[in-house]
């Protein structure tokens, strides 16, 4: 089960608001992870998505708190797209997705600056892991920007493909992150 953080104020970016999901994005949500294209590169979702997985995700972050901060990505007061770390207080992973119609945008990138920077003033120095699909190159260019590094391949359960697939794992280190992003 989720345990979220929320953050104290809304993270701003020249485009974007990171802020915790609300009840009124339910439908954005909905639509956007329900997209196979989306629904296939995240690893934990179910599939297919429905309102009630929506509902059922909001549900768990309001009932729980202390080890995961998950945000909504919000342009122009839609959300398009979600970003997010679990395990802040031990061995802590990030994770983000974007609807397709946001894709190429630089959004990803822009809010994962924003977010690790938040991450990494209000929580520690310690590392954060991520990782991307094999066949997730554009993933793997964002968290490249962001300062990630390659150590490692493993295979992890996709939920929406119903199997096994190649993961790409990564990490950054604070002083990588502040280094590339000043």
């Amino acid at each position: 089960m989720s345990r979220a953080i929320p953050a104290a104020e809304p993270i701003e970016t020249p485009r974007l608001t990171l802020r915790p999901a609300a009840a009124a994005d339910i439908g954005r949500m909905v639509a956007e992870i329900s997209d196979p294209a989306v629904a296939r590169m995240l690893a934990r979702v179910p599939w297919p998505y429905r309102r009630r997985d929506a509902e059922a995700f909001l549900a768990s972050v309001a009932a729980t708190t202390g080890r995961d901060l998950p945000l909504a990505i919000v342009l122009d007061g839609r959300l398009i797209g979600g970003i997010g770390l679990s395990g802040i207080r031990g061995e802590r992973e990030f994770g983000y997705w974007l609807g397709r119609d946001h894709w190429g945008k630089g959004y990803a990138t822009e809010a994962g600056r924003a977010f690790l920077a938040h991450v990494f003033n209000t929580f520690g120095a310690g590392p954060v892991n991520s990782g991307v699909f094999v066949d997730n190159p554009a993933s793997m260019r964002v968290q490249a920007k962001l300062g990630f590094e390659k150590v490692g391949v493993s295979m992890r359960q996709c939920l929406a493909r119903g199997r096994p697939v190649e993961h790409i794992d990564t990490i950054l280190t604070r002083e990588r992150f502040e280094s590339l992003n000043p």
